[in-house]
């Protein structure tokens, strides 16, 4: 089925709350715009189109509105919490009617640490489910026609349950291509006007005797907590600090964990931003001199009824950290691990050691002046292949071709004399 205009309609089932709003935003949200943005500009041309709707509002089948908004869809993304009977019965459903049925995992949660707010969820099992939530989980993906994540290495963990298709994170182009890199000049300090809640403001000045001063910066998630304890950038981070007057850390976020560890940097050298909201990142990420993308490489078992791949739990995170650096124009230390090798050229990838980590930002603090002039060459590029707008096409070919694939499983055997790409 196509939708009124002729095209293939997508529709996204999200899973996060607007109190923990992150994944659904990147796995969901964006590509939906995207498409619609797409579309809206040259609907001949672009005939796709895409919605998104709660995960839990579109369990109920016989319900007039659920049949008709998600009836009209070629394709459905399930994002994560296929884990329950309910939605299973959804999944089987949609899929008996010749809907392309389709799972999104961007984390690798058979084997979500303990400093992971998710453990007690997924490890922990608070809530008694039986069977377990990965058990539970394994059962979702069984009846998916296929598996979207951003890490090759979750696609290869669940490769005997159900076939997998790459799809990496993209920023908007729309976010990026606004903001002006920082070059020189102070640091700016961050704040919300909360006088209507429902709409905070964003308020920006510049940060005090901040001028001249090259901001080594990081921001992101809750689930961070092991890319820091175990990647040795802390002890490399100090070394820095200690060495170079101008140098200073900014670490972004409400995350207070780490703390223990951030004592041991020289206390005026560290710079505490509160989080932001995800509309307003771009321009925090933006006036980074320096962009850190520590990861833990400690190897952790897939625990999907495979074999051990030796990967650690990070490296089966995303590259978005570093898509973000290149579309803000920002130089970027990270660790030398699998989600970061496709970008290496961009910036530096280092060693999990304090010495690799204390070499690779010496050396770029010293640089500074022609890791920009590379950045901003990076970032015109990414500007145009990492965002993404301008992957809008390869995600509705990317769909088509699970679509065809889809059929082709379902039917036993390929038709003579045809070229299936």
């Amino acid at each position: 089925m196509t939708n009124d205009k002729g095209g293939m309609h997508v529709v996204y089932l999200y899973a996060d709350s607007a109190m923990e709003w992150n994944c659904s935003n990147w796995r969901c949200h964006l590509l939906s715009n995207a498409i619609n943005y797409a579309h809206e500009a040259n609907p001949k041309t672009f005939p796709a189109t895409a919605s998104m709707y709660l995960l839990q509002s579109a369990l109920q089948l016989d319900h007039p509105r659920v049949q008709s908004q998600i009836g009209v869809a070629d394709v459905i993304v399930f994002q994560r919490n296929v884990i329950t009977e309910e939605v299973w019965s959804a999944m089987d459903y949609w899929r008996a009617l010749g809907k392309t049925v389709l799972v999104d995992l961007d984390d690798h949660y058979p084997n979500i640490p303990a400093s992971n707010p998710a453990f007690n969820y997924w490890i922990g099992n608070v809530l008694g489910l039986d069977p377990k939530p990965v058990e539970r989980l394994s059962e979702g993906l069984k009846r998916a026609d296929g598996l979207l994540s951003p890490s090759r290495v979750i696609l290869d963990d669940w490769k005997d349950t159900v076939p997998g298709y790459w799809w990496p994170n993209y920023p908007s182009l729309k976010d990026y291509e606004k903001i002006m890199p920082k070059r020189g000049g102070p640091d700016m300090a961050f704040d919300y006007d909360v006088t209507d809640p429902a709409n905070p403001k964003l308020i920006t000045k510049p940060r005090e005797g901040t001028e001249g001063h090259i901001m080594i910066g990081w921001g992101g998630s809750i689930s961070h907590v092991d890319s820091f304890v175990y990647s040795g950038v802390v002890e490399g981070l100090r070394k820095v600090l200690e060495e170079l007057p101008n140098v200073f850390f900014k670490f972004c976020g409400h995350e207070g964990r780490l703390n223990y560890l951030f004592d041991k940097l020289p206390k005026d050298k560290v710079i505490r931003q509160i989080g932001v909201l995800p509309r307003d990142w771009p321009m925090v990420v933006s006036g980074f001199d320096i962009g850190l993308a520590p990861l833990d490489m400690r190897e952790a078992d897939d625990n999907t009824g495979g074999r051990n791949q030796g990967f650690s739990y990070d490296e089966r995170r995303s590259w978005l950290k570093l898509v973000e650096y290149i579309c803000g124009g920002v130089p970027f230390v990270a660790t030398d691990a699998a989600p970061y090798q496709p970008l290496k050229r961009f910036g530096k990838l280092a060693a999990n050691t304090p010495e690799a980590w204390y070499e690779a930002l010496k050396s770029m603090a010293l640089g500074l002046k022609w890791f920009r002039e590379d950045a901003d060459k990076a970032r015109a590029e990414g500007l145009k292949k990492y965002t993404i707008e301008n992957n809008a096409k390869q995600l509705v070919d990317l769909y088509d071709k699970i679509g065809i694939e889809t059929q082709v499983r379902r039917m036993g055997a390929k038709l003579p004399n045809c070229i299936y790409v």
